[in-house]
C-alpha cells in the first residue's frame, strides 16, 4: 500500500514539476518578447527623433552622418535620413545590435499628416503641396526581426524544450515630426509683431517656403534698396506702418502686458516674452517708432545674422492688415501664428528698420502645439 502512495507521490510530483517548469518557461519567454519589443520600440523612436532633428540643420562638414547647431536653408532630408540610420544602427535588441545593412530596417522620410495619421497624400513625400496645419515634416523608422533579418526571430526556449513552437517574429514603428507651433514658452520672442499681410506677400503657404525674387515679381514691390538677388528669398526692411507701406510693417509689442515705460520695454527686447502665448491670445502692439527699441536690439545682437521667432497678428485699417491704425496708447490684437525671421541689419536713427528674410527651417525652443506654419518648428516629438 505504502509503496503504491509512494509512487503515486512521485508521478504527482513529477506532474507538478512539468506544470511548474512549463510555467516558467512561458513566463521566460512572454518576459523576454516584452522586453525585446521594449527594446526594439526605443530604439525605433529615438532613430526617429535624431533624424527628425536634423530636419532643420545643416550637414556637419566632413561628416556623413551627423548635423549640427547651424539652421540649414532648406529641410534637410538626406542627411535627417542618414542620421537616422546612424542612430538605429548604435542601439541593440535581444543582446544583438540592431543591423542596417540589410532588409530588417526602413528609413522614409517626408510630410506626414497628424490628423489622418498617415504619410500626407497616401505616401511619403518630400513635396507635397498643399500643406494644410496638418501636415508635417516626418521620419519614419521601421524596423523588424524576422527571418534572415536582424539575426533572425526571438528564439522561444519552449521551442527548444517541447517543440512544435515557432521562433518569435517582432517588429516597432516609429514616426517623429517637427511641428508649427500654437504656443510657445517664456524668452523664446522678440517683442515685434508682424502683420498678416506681409506674410501673405512674400511667404508661399503651399509648399511652405518664402518666396523667391525673379526680377519681375508682378503685384510685389519693386527693389528699391537694391537688395534682392535673383533666385534667393526677398529681402524686407520690418518698419513701422509710419515709414514704411503698411503691407510691409511691423510694431513694436509689449506681450500680454500695457507696458510703456523705456525699461520695461528695453527688458523685452533684451529677455523676450516673460510669459507663455499662444494663437489666439492678445498681444499689446505699441505706437511710434522708439530709437531706443532698434538700439537695445542691436545690442542684443551684435553679431548678426540670428535667426529669431516673432508674432504674426491681424493688424487694424483695410483688410485688418494695417498696424498704423493704432491709438496713442496702443491696442490688443489677437495673435494668428509664430513665424522664423533671420535678421541681417538693424536700424535705428532716421531709417528704424529690422532687415532680413523670410525663413523656411527655424526652431522655436521650448514650443509646442499645432498652428499654421509660417517657417519655425517646434523641437521633434513623436506622433505615432
Amino acid at each position: 500500500m505504502r509503496t503504491r502512495q509512494r509512487g503515486a507521490m512521485m508521478v504527482l510530483s513529477m506532474a507538478l514539476l512539468l506544470t511548474l517548469t512549463s510555467v516558467a518557461i512561458f513566463v521566460f519567454d512572454l518576459g523576454r518578447i516584452l522586453l525585446v519589443r521594449n527594446e526594439m520600440q526605443n530604439a525605433a523612436d529615438a532613430a526617429a527623433l535624431a533624424g527628425a532633428n536634423c530636419l532643420t540643420r545643416a550637414s556637419t562638414t566632413g561628416s556623413t552622418v551627423d548635423c549640427d547647431s547651424t539652421l540649414a536653408a532648406a529641410l534637410n532630408w538626406d542627411r535627417a535620413e542618414a542620421k537616422a540610420t546612424d542612430h538605429l544602427g548604435s542601439n541593440s535588441a535581444a543582446n544583438m545590435p540592431i543591423r542596417t545593412d540589410d532588409d530588417g530596417h526602413f528609413i522614409q522620410t517626408g510630410y506626414y499628416n497628424l490628423l489622418t495619421r498617415g504619410p500626407s497624400g497616401g505616401s511619403y513625400s518630400r513635396t507635397f503641396s498643399p500643406l494644410t496645419v496638418n501636415d508635417k515634416p516626418a521620419v519614419r523608422v521601421t524596423v523588424r526581426k524576422d527571418q534572415g533579418v536582424n539575426d533572425g526571430p526571438i528564439f522561444m526556449l519552449g521551442r527548444a524544450m517541447f517543440g512544435g513552437l515557432q521562433n518569435v517574429t517582432m517588429w516597432a514603428e516609429a514616426v517623429a515630426v517637427i511641428s508649427s507651433p500654437s504656443s510657445v514658452l517664456p524668452g523664446s520672442l522678440i517683442p515685434q509683431a508682424i502683420n498678416q499681410c506681409m506674410f501673405d506677400r512674400f511667404w508661399d503657404s503651399t509648399t511652405g517656403t518664402p518666396k523667391l525674387y525673379t526680377g519681375d515679381n508682378t503685384g510685389l514691390p519693386p527693389d528699391t534698396w537694391g537688395l534682392q538677388t535673383v533666385g534667393q528669398p526677398f529681402v524686407v526692411r520690418i518698419g513701422s506702418a509710419y515709414h514704411y507701406d503698411t503691407c510691409d510693417s511691423g510694431q513694436w509689442t509689449t506681450f500680454d502686458r500695457d507696458a510703456n515705460s523705456a525699461a520695461q520695454v528695453r527688458d523685452l527686447v533684451m529677455n523676450g516674452n516673460p510669459n507663455p502665448l499662444e494663437i489666439g491670445d492678445v498681444s499689446w502692439i505699441k505706437p511710434g517708432t522708439s530709437n531706443s527699441n532698434y538700439n537695445d536690439l542691436n545690442n542684443r545682437f551684435p553679431n548678426l545674422p540670428v535667426d529669431v521667432s516673432v508674432l504674426v497678428v491681424e493688424g487694424e485699417g483695410e483688410g485688418g492688415t494695417d498696424l498704423s491704425h493704432l491709438p496713442p496708447d496702443g491696442r490688443e490684437l489677437e495673435i494668428t501664428a509664430f513665424a522664423g525671421f533671420r535678421i541681417t541689419d538693424i536700424r535705428g536713427a532716421s531709417d528704424k528698420y529690422i532687415q532680413g528674410q523670410f525663413i523656411p527651417s527655424n526652431v522655436t525652443s521650448g514650443s509646442s502645439g499645432i498652428g499654421p506654419f509660417f517657417g519655425t518648428y517646434t523641437p521633434p516629438r513623436i506622433a505615432r
